[in-house]
């Protein structure tokens, strides 16, 4: 397949998802520093979760609100809290230390793959000083639900408080991300879990 017919594919497959996916105007720097207050994000229903994506689900703590939140960890596995960051089934998200916004320090977190599969990256903050750590028991996610994190890991409720979440839940999967650049992040972003 030539170059300019992958580009001709590529652009009517984005125009399509633009076309029929929801169009969401984020409230709120929950999912910060990936997806701001004030981002266009395109939410594309009925799609598999896949670990690392941004979904849109029913706040369990008020039904009347869509919130956005990272898909960790599916039924099956275990989530468990250290010092030294999330394990899921006794593997850690790497963590990689990115600087300094304001108050808080910006990480990338790493979803491992097994190759030739690409790993799945994606940025979180937490406050810099002082230090928050959050340590609980093991959490074993039951099948048919979601563990689901926020990307700002201090100043949102996930399921640390809410626990994990059913797939019945998910209101579907944001693909595309539209807001202001910086020096984290573009202007446009495809986002994708791993398989």
């Amino acid at each position: 397949m030539s170059r300019r017919t992958k580009m001709a594919l590529g652009i009517l497959g984005l125009g399509m998802i633009l076309a029929l996916a929801p169009v969401r105007s984020v409230t709120g720097d929950e999912m910060s520093p990936t997806i701001r207050d004030g981002d266009v994000v395109w939410v594309v229903p009925g799609l598999e979760v896949l670990r690392g994506d941004v979904v849109a689900v029913t706040d369990p703590l008020d039904p009347s609100r869509v919130v956005l939140r990272r898909a960790i960890a599916p039924g099956g596995t275990e989530v468990h809290f250290t010092d030294d960051g999330v394990r899921v089934d006794a593997k850690r998200l790497r963590i990689r230390d990115m600087g300094t916004a304001g108050a808080y320090g910006v990480y990338q977190e790493i979803l491992w793959s097994k190759p030739p599969a690409r790993a799945v990256k994606w940025l979180t903050r937490r406050v810099r000083k002082p230090a928050v750590h959050w340590e609980a028991e093991p959490v074993e996610v039951p099948s048919g639900h979601w563990y689901l994190l926020a990307d700002d890991r201090d100043d949102a409720l996930d399921s640390r408080w809410w626990g994990p979440v059913p797939v019945a839940s998910i209101r579907g999967v944001v693909r595309l991300r539209y807001g202001p650049a910086d020096l984290w992040r573009t202007r446009l972003a495809m986002l994708r879990g791993a398989e």
